[in-house]
């Protein structure tokens, strides 16, 4: 009877944990955008934007979509938050500058 319920708890305790696991790996895929169903929908702007380009003829439509799909793999990787650090810093170094060039003290 005791082993029954060793059994019994232990079965519990397992399907919990991988359920556990389950979840926290589905949030950590939506939460980094790895996720197929990651993007977020937007009815209004979806069908605006499609009504727009109503007329587009398939060589656009063809270039639209490997040109998204080139920019979503580039966004995925490291070195674009790099390259978006970079600009950041020169920007603000060159607002530096014309800030002491104008002689204002504010920044």
């Amino acid at each position: 009877m005791a082993v029954l319920t060793l059994v019994a708890t232990a079965e519990a305790l397992f399907v919990s944990a991988s359920q556990l696991k389950s979840r926290n790996a589905r949030r950590q895929q939506t939460l980094m955008c790895l996720s197929p169903d990651a993007s977020v929908p937007l009815p209004f702007l979806d069908e605006h934007v499609r009504r727009t380009t109503a007329g587009a003829s398939r060589l656009e439509v063809f270039v639209a979509s490997k040109l998204a799909e080139l920019c979503r793999q580039i966004v995925k990787l490291r070195l674009f938050e790099y390259v978006l650090l970079h600009v950041i810093r020169t920007s603000l170094k060159h607002r530096k500058k014309l800030v002491l060039a104008n002689g204002r003290v504010s920044i």
